[in-house]
C-alpha cells in the first residue's frame, strides 16, 4: 500500500514538474528575484526580527519617555547648556532624519511628549511632581530652541545640497549602468553558449551544389534530420506495470531543449492490474512552449465510439492511430523531432473483455533529434 502511494506521489510530482519546466525556463530570473525577496522578508521580519540596542529616547515606552524628559529638563535647568540638551534629546545634526528616530524625524512628536510629561507631573504620576518646575522651564524654552536649530540646519543643508544631489545622481547612474551591464552579459552569454552547444557534425563528401552530409539546410525544418539522434531510449510495457510513464530530457551538454516520453492514456474495466487500451507519446519543446501528443490505441479502442470520444481531448489534431508492430510515429516541434518506433506488440486475452482490447506487452523505441534552424 505504501509503495503504491509513493509511486502515485512520484508520478504526480513528475507530471507537475513537466508542466512547470517551461514556465521556469521563461521566467526563471523573475521567479528567482521574487523568491529571494520573499525569503528575505520572511527571515528579516519573522525569523530574525529587528532588535533595538542603544535606541533613541523617542523610541522608549511612554512612561519612560516622560521620566527621561524630566531628567533632561533638570539637567538643562542646572546647566543652561543648549548644545548638551540637543544631544541628550537625540536630535543633533549627526543623526539622520529617519522615521525610526521619532524626535529627530519630527520635532512635533518631541513637543507632544514633553506636554504629556508636564501633564503627568501635574497629575503626580510616575513620581514626577517634584520635577514639574524643570519640565515647565523646558516646555517654555524648547520651541524657540527648535526654531533656531532648524534654521541652522537648513543653512548647512543649502551649502552642501548641490554636492549631495550630484553624488546621488552619480550613484543612481552607476547603479543603472551596472544593471544594464549585467543584463547585457547574461544575454550575450546565453547566446554564445547556445551557439557553442548547437549540434554540429563534420561535413562529409557531397555532390556539387548539395548541402554537406549531416547538416540540415536552412528552411528545411520539416525534412528528415540527417544528423544521428541525440538520444535513443527503449522502453517495454508489460501487463501489471500500472505506473508505466517513462520520459527523458533532450539535452546537448548542459543545455536543456525539451523532454519526451510515453505513458498510459486509457484503460478498460476495473481492478488490478490495469488493462491498458491506449498509450500516448508526447514531446515538449521549451522553445515552442507547447507539448505535442499522439495517442496509440488498440484495435478495439478505435472501433468503440465511447473510447474514441474519451481519447479525443488527449490527442493533438488527428494524431490518433492504431498501434501496430513496426509502425513509426513522428512528433515535430520548432526545434525538436521525436520518432516513436513500435518494435513489439502483444495483446492480452481475457474472457470478459473483447479480443485485441488491451495489451500484454509493448516495446517502444524513442529517438530524439535537435534540429538545426536558421
Amino acid at each position: 500500500m505504501l509503495d503504491n502511494l509513493l509511486a502515485k506521489a512520484f508520478t504526480i510530482f513528475a507530471q507537475v514538474m513537466v508542466k512547470i519546466q517551461p514556465i521556469w525556463d521563461k521566467y526563471k530570473i523573475l521567479i528567482s528575484i521574487a523568491l529571494g525577496v520573499a525569503i528575505g522578508l520572511i527571515l528579516g521580519w519573522g525569523v530574525f526580527p529587528v532588535k533595538y540596542d542603544n535606541a533613541n529616547p523617542g523610541n522608549m515606552r511612554e512612561d519612560f519617555r516622560s521620566v527621561y524628559l524630566a531628567g533632561v529638563a533638570e539637567e538643562y535647568l542646572r546647566t543652561n547648556d543648549a548644545n548638551a540638551l540637543r544631544e541628550s534629546l537625540g536630535i543633533g545634526t549627526d543623526m539622520p532624519k529617519l522615521r525610526t528616530i521619532p524626535w529627530r524625524a519630527n520635532t512635533d512628536i518631541l513637543k507632544k511628549d514633553l506636554d504629556d510629561a508636564v501633564a503627568y507631573a501635574e497629575a503626580g504620576r510616575f513620581n514626577l511632581s517634584d520635577r514639574l518646575p524643570a519640565l515647565r522651564n523646558l516646555q517654555q524654552n524648547l520651541p524657540g530652541m527648535l526654531t533656531a536649530w532648524e534654521a541652522e540646519e537648513a543653512a548647512t543643508q543649502v551649502a552642501g545640497g548641490l554636492i549631495s544631489t550630484l553624488i546621488r545622481i552619480l550613484a543612481i547612474l552607476l547603479v543603472i549602468a551596472l544593471i544594464a551591464l549585467a543584463l547585457w552579459y547574461l544575454l550575450a552569454g546565453r547566446k554564445q553558449r547556445a551557439a557553442e552547444l548547437a549540434p554540429t557534425v563534420t561535413p562529409g563528401v557531397a555532390a556539387p551544389g548539395a548541402p554537406p552530409v549531416g547538416v540540415i539546410p536552412p528552411g528545411m525544418v520539416g525534412e528528415e534530420p540527417e544528423v544521428g539522434p541525440s538520444s535513443v531510449k527503449t522502453y517495454t510495457y508489460v501487463l501489471g506495470d500500472d505506473y508505466f510513464d517513462p520520459s527523458f530530457s533532450i539535452e546537448i551538454g548542459p543545455d536543456f531543449f525539451g523532454e519526451c516520453g510515453i505513458g498510459i492514456s486509457e484503460t478498460l474495466g476495473a481492478g488490478d492490474p490495469k488493462k491498458v487500451t491506449a498509450f500516448e507519446t508526447w514531446l515538449f519543446d521549451k522553445s515552442d512552449i507547447r507539448t505535442v501528443t499522439t495517442v496509440l490505441a488498440s484495435d478495439y479502442a478505435l472501433q468503440d465510439p465511447d473510447l474514441i470520444e474519451k481519447l479525443q481531448p488527449k490527442r493533438d489534431g488527428d494524431n490518433l492511430q492504431e498501434i501496430r508492430p513496426g509502425m513509426e510515429v513522428t512528433l515535430d516541434t520548432t526545434a525538436l523531432r521525436v520518432k516513436a518506433l513500435i518494435k513489439e506488440v502483444e495483446y492480452a486475452q481475457q474472457g470478459t473483455l473483447p479480443p485485441n482490447s488491451f495489451f500484454q506487452k509493448v516495446t517502444f523505441e524513442l529517438r530524439a533529434w535537435v534540429k538545426q534552424l536558421e
